[in-house]
């Protein structure tokens, strides 16, 4: 029982010596992705879709200039497409969640201000996925992606990316691709997705 203690109260120590030099921050951001989809024997096919991001993450420093930075993000994307003089389209609705574990190196460039480098991989879940063609003028009924096709909702994104903070501002821009094969069908398609982003928080 005493070292059961023992353990406890020294975790918790550690979490409070840790916290003390831990720094967290919320955030939002614009998001830009590349849907690029390879039938087998055809050329690729990218649609773009765009969107934005919020969420949290804390970092965690290991030594002096590394740290270690968790966090949890909800991204939406949206695309509205259009062919043939506006007789065809489609509208896509896509949300995430996204848990990104990144590795940062920073630099002190002043008293309140800090340059870095982070780079990580994101596990990412997706929450949605609807489609909803339109012929003519006329909406068909929403499809379910997810249900209805052949589309994944798991993927594991590797990436990173700049980051500058200003007394409690931050700024970031980053790059993910993704990692996974997103299409289930089985059938020799290649589904891909990459992310660009950039972003604006607060620290805590």
């Amino acid at each position: 029982m005493k070292r059961i203690i023992t353990l406890v109260v020294a975790a918790v120590m550690m979490t409070i010596a840790t916290n003390s030099f831990a720094q967290m921050s919320v955030g939002v951001g614009a998001l830009h992705a590349n849907d690029q989809i390879t039938l087998k024997g055809t050329e690729p096919v990218d649609l773009g879709l765009n969107g934005f991001y919020a969420g949290f993450s804390y970092n965690l420093p290991i030594v002096d200039v590394v740290g270690i930075t968790p966090g949890l993000y909800y991204s939406m994307l949206f695309a509205n497409d259009s062919e043939f003089d506006g007789k065809l389209g489609a509208k896509i609705r896509e949300h995430f969640i996204n848990v990104p574990v990144y590795v940062n190196v920073g630099f002190n460039l002043g008293e309140r201000s800090r340059f870095f480098v982070f780079a990580g991989p994101t596990a990412q879940f997706g929450i949605s996925s609807t489609a909803q063609l339109t012929v003519n003028g006329e909406n068909s009924p929403k499809s379910d992606r997810y249900k209805d096709g052949d589309y994944s909702r798991t993927n594991l994104l590797l990436g990173g990316g700049l980051g500058l903070n200003i007394s409690r501002i931050q700024i970031t821009a980053g790059y993910d691709q993704g990692i996974f094969n997103l299409d289930t069908s089985n059938d020799g398609t290649k589904r891909t997705k990459s992310y660009a982003k950039l972003g604006l928080a607060y620290l805590f």
